[in-house]
């Protein structure tokens, strides 16, 4: 690491002169990132709002001291858009024998901490989003509770422990958990989890127009398991009908994480009364059975539940969920719909090779021409667009518009062509012609790096990658935009519109960083070079 002492970078393009130092005082790493065994966790608020700008990171578990960040070091942080990026330690090789095991932990005050739990079985990259929960301004129809309990040496509770969700302000229906004293408490290994204990629990209602955008997947659940063990997978299915979700954790002081309880622990939870009984074509009502489903953040494994009752609560007239459970982990209260994990297939014939850009796409219902879903895809020629999730026997179309996910509208604008009918669950290939669509124009994009007089450009010690991001100018919308090496400096990309003014930043360390920035820029030309003038890349 080095510290500039001196003005040595200009980002201004095609200009080196009013070059002002926007990295000045900043420490660069001069060391090639770790690409491989990579976890980036992404936190989001799920209020929508800022995420706290002191986040303490620790990491606990069997195998924490092998972990480091992608420059190899142990100065774990999250960046300002919220994300941690950690790798496997050069010196590992994480395999499905020999996999690498440890939990990250996110603290920061007023917030429900984050105890995430990690399995490396692979240098495969791992990508998670994460909530950060601020546990006294949470989103309208989340509430979280955080109690701390104790449990002896074999990881038995010490009393009774009763968790309520708070009232919040517009939020109508709440969840509670009991835990009996005496229930023991234990990891995925069977050991107990003794000692000074933080518990967890975390309700969303369905009072909202999208009451299932808290829960996993989005209302999907992939791969489903019966509930009955050594049945065949129920496969990929989907939520119809929502009485709420509940995500329970418990851990000691030592981060230890329990899975599974010794015995049933109770979990209550309001119901919306509107909430509608699929099979018996009404609302529900005390006695109805809803199925309940779990799911595994860690496996990442749905999985069937005993099912819970509905029952009329004498003291507030309101409806409750009741159901048992053994184990901690999200549960989703609610009727589910076998669906087609793929199908139809569309195949793509074009004009276009290697552009960058996705394009609008529609499914629309055969049958009754109702729009069935919106999305964006690549257009090149070759490209095959999978259609997922959708209800078995369903006669679809695609209709493919001039418009992209990059700059919006092209030079036609509308509706390109429209597939012949394909069937869901059908995979065969179905061919879409859009030998209409115009190519757009492309924008070549180059980092050029020179020296003082005297020195000379020493490959070796330019950055392996060069990972680019661009935004509109002063939204701080980032988007990817492309990676360079130390060897391919010069890439071309149909991301950016001529006539447009762009923020741009790089990173040399996989993007736990960005010193290089250049701000409010009007792409007048087709072509936008960097020019970096630095000793250390010289000699």
């Amino acid at each position: 690491m080095k510290t500039l002492k001196r003005y040595l970078l200009c980002l201004l393009p095609f200009l080196t002169d009013a070059c002002k130092n926007p990295i000045d005082g900043i420490q660069l790493g001069f060391k090639d990132p770790i690409t491989q065994g990579v976890l980036e966790l992404r936190l989001i608020d799920p209020a929508g709002k800022p995420l706290p700008k002191q986040i303490n990171v620790k990491l606990a578990g069997p195998d924490a001291s092998r972990i480091v960040t992608t420059l190899n070091t142990n100065r774990y942080k999250v960046n300002a858009d919220g994300i941690l990026l950690l790798a496997a330690s050069p010196q590992s090789s994480p395999s499905a024998q020999q996999p690498l095991r440890f939990t990250v932990v996110l603290e920061s005050e007023g917030y429900l901490p984050v105890v995430q739990p990690v399995v490396m079985t692979s240098l495969n990259r791992q990508v998670r989003t994460v909530r950060f929960i601020n546990i006294p301004l949470p989103p309208a129809t989340l509430s979280a509770e955080l109690t701390a309990g104790r449990a002896g040496t074999d990881g038995a509770l010490t009393t009774t422990l009763t968790l309520d969700t708070p009232l919040q302000s517009g939020k109508v229906d709440n969840a509670s958990l009991t835990l009996p004293m005496g229930t023991k408490l234990t990891d995925r290994d069977g050991q107990a989890v003794s000692g000074e204990l933080a518990i967890s629990l975390v309700h969303t209602d369905t009072r909202s127009g999208n009451a299932t955008a808290q829960v996993p997947g989005g209302g999907l659940m992939n791969n489903v398991m019966p509930l009955i063990a050594g049945s065949q997978s129920l496969g990929l299915m989907r939520v119809s009908s929502m009485g709420g979700s509940v995500t329970i954790e418990a851990y000691n002081e030592q981060y230890q994480l329990a899975r599974s309880f010794s015995q049933p622990v109770r979990l209550t939870m309001e119901l919306n009364p509107a909430m509608r009984h699929p099979q018996a074509d009404r609302t529900i009502r005390a006695g109805d059975v809803i199925p309940l489903f779990s799911f595994d953040a860690l496996t990442s494994v749905w999985r069937q539940e005993k099912p819970g009752v509905v029952v009329l609560n004498q003291q507030t007239g309101r409806l409750e969920y009741q159901a048992d459970v053994l184990t901690a982990g999200t549960f989703v209260v609610g009727w589910a719909d076998s669906i087609c994990e793929v199908g139809p297939v569309f195949s793509v014939s074009s004009k276009l090779k290697n552009v960058d850009v996705n394009y609008r796409c529609e499914i629309v219902d055969a049958v009754t021409g109702q729009l069935a879903g919106s999305f964006y895809a690549s257009a090149n020629d070759g490209a095959q667009i999978r259609i997922t999730a959708q209800p078995r026997n369903r006669r679809l179309k695609l209709r493919v518009f001039d418009e992209t996910d990059a700059w919006g509208k092209g030079t036609k604008g509308g509706l390109i062509a429209e597939s012949a009918v394909g069937t869901s669950c059908d995979v065969t290939p179905v061919s879409l012609n859009l030998g209409t669509l115009p190519v757009p124009p492309p924008m070549k994009l180059e980092f050029q790096f020179s020296c003082p007089k005297g020195m000379t450009l020493d490959e070796a010690a330019l950055p392996a990658i060069l990972r680019t991001q661009y935004s509109e100018a002063g939204k701080n919308n980032w988007r990817e935009l492309v990676t360079l090496t130390r060897t391919q400096r010069n890439v071309t990309s149909y991301k950016l519109k001529q006539g447009r003014k762009y923020d741009l930043r790089a990173s040399t360390d996989g993007g736990a960083s960005w010193p290089y920035r250049q701000n409010e820029y009007l792409l007048d030309k087709a072509q936008w070079v960097f020019k970096v003038r630095l000793e250390s890349y010289c000699k």
